[in-house]
């Protein structure tokens, strides 16, 4: 308050001081006026807003949109889902909607600062910054009922562990600069901090800016005693938490524990109703854990951020079997997200798993993570619902990595069982990898293991985008494990590998559902790209070099990867359907429909149709196969069915020929002509020398036998090069292969085969096939020569124009005797005519030739 003199006295100028006073009093008033503004400016809750704070050239309110859009983006339905739960989640308590869980924390945080009441400092009520004394009952009576923000001085306290309870926020000067350390005499179940009602609960507590140090070497060195005991920072039943800039140093069981009161909770009960809800760690730090650096249990909402885990001790474990991880999302935990962490000599950089009696975590999201020389960098697995005789588990579901880098997984003495792995994914069922890095040290030995493993009944896995590097001594740099316990539904995408594993890809035994697409593996002395031990692998796109055999499938060695697309393809269609997985329509218009099992339809249109198994239609119109037959072929043929199995047929309107596979019969509804000059129709007749008769010859029975015609002899015809038809070869095997009765006719037999339909049912079909005869040895079918390739089988022309030899005497017109199978003019009655001769009797050769009409004789 500001006070002027206004009476002044100089009575000659009465008026005058009169003015003065009054020019005093209104400048007094102005005075005092603009105080007040001042103070209130400076005790208003809100004096500017942020459009008017200059940051950096832009306004606080620029940068704070600007986040806000960003985390919202990064947030919502991350994996591409409408989960209802998370988005249920983003409701306060008041009935606000959030744009995100983390914005709802956001929310809660400013309700927190509303509810604080003071703000005092732990040292007004006793505490000791220089560790001398004891504090503990000096943060009790700072925090009192809660209401209150308690600040600490650089320094270190000695606690025998802080209970908080609701409404505080617990604040130090930094990382390093205040330290909260455990008390000699605490017991080892103790906790440097926890909440102070695990039966209740409690809500709205911020610890910031602070170590703290379990006090391992206290009392001679002490051990975890179970449970979440014996840990740095452990919470249980607890909603709205923020824990930023905090370090947690050697505690023996965790650093920070986000949890549940117990571990008792089962899958079909509601597990996550005494453990935390909507937590944020952020920009923590964690050392020398003896097991995990940061774990969560039975919780959900969490977004852990910016932390680093490192250098554990698993002293919480026996010697050899310390499963010391640095962040693991454990038992029931759900909807929890990893944002920008880094972890570094742990046994498992991240894992996300549960035990074998308890819910497994899922929507679990990690992003950005840097694993560096962690054993596992990324491990999913519920432990107990690995093996095929185990149950398989109802709660591993949806996890996503995504800009994930794992850097050099090496081996460590905490855990000697565990082999380096940049990636597993063990029973987990819809698990996203989204733009995945992998980077090994080629040098160090990976004792002949995989670098990245699908396995243990793991499904539904997709890699989008992965990237890797150096595992030159390992066995693979990526392996879908088969067996009884396979890996399945697995699909690799937009992959790049260089210089690493000597086998890039392996798919194993019974992984029949899996997809490789989209990606180069350039290899340096490789011995296989990509390899599996059967055909059923998707493979698009896929291109390796550097690598003996760029592909292995099923056995057979492939000097470039394979294109190979099952499920029903269709292709340079404008309609249609490929209804079974193993069936295919190519270029069709018209509606289409290729139902069965390897059934294809190749250039058709007009409503083609296809059922039963192995069939195809090509270059057809309207056209259809039906019922449950097996092996038919319609070619270039309109509105035809074709229904008889094991053929090959055509027609218009009408079925018009037909050959069939069993009989080997052939049926045409119009002509059969040879498109060649050749001009006679024969027959193979064995020599009676068993040796090969000249061309041209005339020849003459011997029993069942010929042999060169002589005088006097009825002559069959002549040997010939020329027949249109040439029957009794036996091309393909013994004549003698099947029974015949006593007029030659094969004897059949009915056989039932059974056969799967394109519904996949198990069917039986009868078939009628030739009786074998029981001297057949089929050992000997690959020696076998046809009567073509035998030089005493001769193919005589019976009927048709025959190039004969001839003597001297022949001339047109005549008709024919024999001397030693060369042709004489016959006086009467000769066999065939002469219809020209084409090369003149020669002396030198003994002989001419003729064309002669040959017929059978009277």
């Amino acid at each position: 308050m500001v006070s002027l003199n206004k009476n002044h006295t100089i009575d000659p100028a009465s008026r005058f001081v009169s003015t003065l006073n009054e020019n005093a009093r209104l400048a007094e008033s102005a005075i005092n006026e603009n105080n007040d503004k001042l103070l209130a400016h400076k005790n208003a809750e809100v004096a500017h807003t942020s459009a008017q704070v200059d940051h950096g050239g832009f306004s606080v309110s620029n940068r704070l949109t600007n986040l806000f859009a960003r985390i919202t983006n990064l947030i919502v339905n991350h994996d591409g889902s409408d989960v209802k739960e998370v988005v249920d989640a983003r409701v306060t308590t008041d009935g606000e909607i959030a744009a995100t869980v983390k914005d709802r924390l956001d929310l809660e945080f400013n309700r927190l600062n509303k509810k604080i009441k003071r703000v005092v400092n732990v040292d007004d009520f006793g505490a000791d910054p220089t560790g001398v004394t004891d504090s503990t009952e000096a943060f009790k009576k700072a925090f009192g009922k809660g209401k209150v923000e308690v600040n600490m001085s650089a320094g270190m306290y000695v606690v025998r562990g802080l209970k908080i309870p609701s409404w505080v926020r617990l604040v130090g000067q930094g990382i390093g600069v205040t330290f909260l350390i455990l008390s000699d005499d605490a017991p080892a179940s103790e906790w440097v901090i926890t909440n102070a009602d695990y039966e209740k609960g409690n809500r709205n507590i911020h610890l910031e800016g602070f170590s703290t140090d379990w006090n391992r070497e206290r009392q001679g060195g002490l051990r975890a005693t179970g449970g979440q005991h014996s840990t740095c920072v452990a919470f249980a039943n607890t909603k709205f938490l923020w824990i930023k800039n905090i370090e947690t140093i050697n505690p023996a069981l965790h650093g920070i524990d986000i949890t549940a009161p117990t571990y008792d909770h089962l899958p079909d009960t509601d597990y996550t109703k005494d453990g935390c809800k909507y937590v944020w760690i952020d920009s923590c730090v964690s050392t020398g854990y003896g097991d995990d650096g940061i774990t969560t249990h039975y919780s959900e909402y969490i977004f852990i951020s910016n932390c680093h885990c490192t250098n554990p001790t698993g002293i919480a474990h026996a010697a050899g079997q310390a499963n010391s991880n640095g962040i693991e999302i454990d038992d029931g935990s759900k909807n929890v997200w990893l944002l920008n962490n880094y972890t570094e000599g742990n046994i498992r950089g991240v894992e996300v798993k549960a035990h074998t009696e308890w819910p497994a975590s899922q929507n679990v999201h990690i992003i950005g993570h840097v694993s560096f020389r962690d054993v596992r960098s990324y491990d999913l697995r519920h432990i107990g619902h690995h093996k095929a005789e185990d149950q398989e588990s109802t709660t591993a579901f949806n996890v996503t990595l995504t800009d994930c880098t794992a850097i050099e997984p090496v081996y460590n003495d905490l855990y000697t069982g565990v082999t380096p792995r940049a990636l597993v994914v063990s029973a987990y069922r819809n698990v996203q990898i989204v733009n995945f890095t992998a980077i090994g040290d080629p040098n160090y030995d990976y004792k002949d293991q995989p670098a990245v493993a699908f396995q243990y009944r793991c499904s539904n896995i997709t890699v989008n985008g992965i990237k890797m590097k150096g595992f030159k001594k390992a066995s693979h740099d990526i392996r879908v494990i088969g067996g009884a316990q396979k890996a399945d539904f697995v699909k690799i995408s937009n992959f790049d590998i260089f210089d690493s594993a000597p086998v890039g890809i392996e798919l194993g035994g019974g992984v029949y559902h899996s997809n490789v697409m989209n990606g180069t593996l350039i290899g340096k002395n490789g011995s296989i790209g990509i390899k599996s031990p059967n055909n059923q692998t998707t493979i698009v796109g896929v291109e390796a070099a550097g690598y003996k055999v760029p592909a292995k499938l099923a056995g057979r060695e492939y000097s470039t990867v394979p294109t190979r697309v099952k499920g029903g393809f269709m292709g340079g269609n404008t309609s249609g359907s490929a209804l079974h997985e193993a069936s295919a329509i190519l270029a069709g218009t018209g509606d289409n429909v290729a139902k069965g099992p390897a059934n294809v339809l190749l250039g058709i249109r007009g409503g083609s149709t296809t059922e039963g198994s192995r069939q195809a239609l090509i270059a057809v119109n309207n056209c259809h196969t039906k019922g449950e037959g097996n092996s038919r072929v319609g070619l270039a043929s309109n509105n035809v069915t074709f229904r008889k199995s094991y053929s090959v047929g055509g027609g218009y309107d009408a079925l018009r020929w037909l050959i069939e596979s069993i009989s080997g019969n052939a049926t045409f509804a119009g002509t059969v002509t040879g498109g060649s000059t050749f001009s006679d129709y024969g027959e193979y007749f064995e020599s009676e020398d068993g040796k090969a008769i000249p061309t041209g010859t005339l020849v003459a029975l011997r029993g069942d036998k010929i042999a060169p015609a002589q005088e006097g002899d009825a002559i069959i015809g002549a040997i010939s090069e020329t027949a249109a038809v040439a029957l009794g070869e036996s091309s393909f095997h013994w004549q003698g292969r099947y029974l015949r009765n006593e007029f030659g006719g094969l004897i059949y037999n009915e056989i039932h085969v059974p056969f799967t339909d394109e519904n996949g049912q198990k069917r039986i079909e009868v078939r009628k096939l030739p009786k074998e005869n029981p001297d057949y040895k089929p050992k000997l079918e690959d020696e076998y020569m046809s009567r073509a390739d035998r030089p005493e089988w001769n193919i005589v022309g019976l009927i048709g124009q025959v190039h004969v030899k001839i003597d001297a005497s022949v001339h047109a017109g005549c008709s024919l005797h024999a001397v030693n199978g060369i042709g004489t003019k016959a006086e009467n009655r000769g066999h065939g005519i002469v219809m020209k001769i084409t090369t003149p009797f020669d002396e030198k050769t003994g002989y001419g030739i003729a064309k002669v009409l040959v017929f059978p004789q009277n």
